[in-house]
């Protein structure tokens, strides 16, 4: 059985402490897809980037904020602490 490995991508918040949660990378993809596009340029700017095809094996850290903009607060597309070392 092997071990699938994601990749960490942050928005430019978690430096200064904010609080923030890890989301699944294609839901964040999905999301800025969502977007008109000035508003996902401007917050796919505050994230580090990725090619959208790893997005499966990424995830990406939001502020309370940017998960806001992209309309990700759900808890259900967050991924917990536990969940995402297992």
């Amino acid at each position: 059985m092997s071990r699938q490995v994601f990749r960490e991508r942050e928005c430019v918040h978690r430096d200064e402490g904010a609080e923030g949660e890890f989301y699944n990378g294609v839901f964040y993809v999905q999301a800025l897809q969502r977007l008109p596009v000035d508003d996902a340029v401007q917050v796919a700017g505050k994230i580090s980037s990725f090619f959208w095809s790893d997005a499966p094996h990424i995830l990406v850290w939001l502020c309370s904020n940017c998960a806001g903009q992209l309309g990700l607060t759900e808890t259900l597309r967050a991924l917990n602490a536990s969940r995402r070392q297992a």
